[in-house]
């Protein structure tokens, strides 16, 4: 089985760092959990990729918190659990393509769950653009 290359709006499992484990000193994620890729950027000098992903949850956003419900076609067509899903868009992690936080989806046998529609992809990627320039988007810097 294949890793995939890293495309915009593709739903990967990956050990994400909330804002809140990282003011508590962690260094890594609790678990791994769906994220989509939100960009790509291939490092020519250095080589490889360099990717910017918002998490996927089944929890209700908390105020303050900036999230996209995944439509449930969609979540369907991922393979996500039934209940409702939402993109956070509010925070995120830049990590390297080859991170060993990125794991299979179903091990040997699925890499990743899927493409969002891109409609879904503009709207978290224009809400995002949004935050950025707020200020108020809460990213981690895990590349190593």
């Amino acid at each position: 089985m294949k890793k995939p290359d890293p495309t915009v709006g593709l739903v990967i499992r990956y050990d994400f760092l909330w804002s809140h484990e990282r003011e508590k000193g962690y260094a890594d994620g609790a678990k791994t959990r769906p994220c989509v890729i939100v960009t790509a950027v291939l490092r020519k000098a250095k080589g490889g990729t360099d990717i910017l992903v918002a998490p996927i949850t089944h929890s209700p956003p908390m105020a303050g918190t900036v999230a996209i419900e995944i439509p449930h076609r969609v979540g369907q067509h991922l393979g996500l659990e039934d209940a409702r899903s939402y993109i956070i868009a509010s925070e995120a992690n830049s990590v390297s393509w080859d991170d060993p936080g990125i794991v299979p989806v179903k091990p040997g046998v699925q890499w990743a769950y899927g493409l969002i529609p891109k409609g879904l992809y503009d709207r978290l990627r224009a809400t995002m653009l949004d935050l950025v320039r707020q200020r108020k988007l809460k990213a981690a810097d895990r590349k190593a």
